[in-house]
């Protein structure tokens, strides 16, 4: 019994952590309160799928909040390198972020 216990708990927190943008992030980013900032699209890429053998990428974005630098991927492939975008984050944990207006 408790070997089963231990497999769906463990199945439970991989799922949560494979999942944890639309889970955990959107949510928070949605309900609570956010702040504004700008941020910049910086040359380092983020394959999409298979991106590797069809160069399909997108930019990242990066912020500072209290001279902490934070990035994220833009998911957008109108971003050049070098574009400024708006991005809101949770005030309390600035890694929860995402471009303005990106659902």
């Amino acid at each position: 019994m408790n070997s089963k216990w231990l497999k769906v708990c463990l199945l439970l927190v991989i799922m949560i952590y494979l999942f944890r943008e639309n889970i955990i992030y959107t949510p928070v980013l949605n309900m609570f309160s956010n702040q504004n900032i700008k941020g910049q699209i910086i040359n380092e890429k983020y394959y999409k799928r298979r991106g590797q053998f069809t160069n399909q990428f997108t930019y990242y974005y990066k912020f500072s909040v209290n001279g902490k630098d934070y990035s994220n991927p833009s998911y957008d492939e109108q971003y050049k390198v070098g574009d400024t975008v708006s991005v809101e984050y949770n005030e309390t944990f600035p890694f929860m972020n995402r471009i303005k207006n990106q659902k």
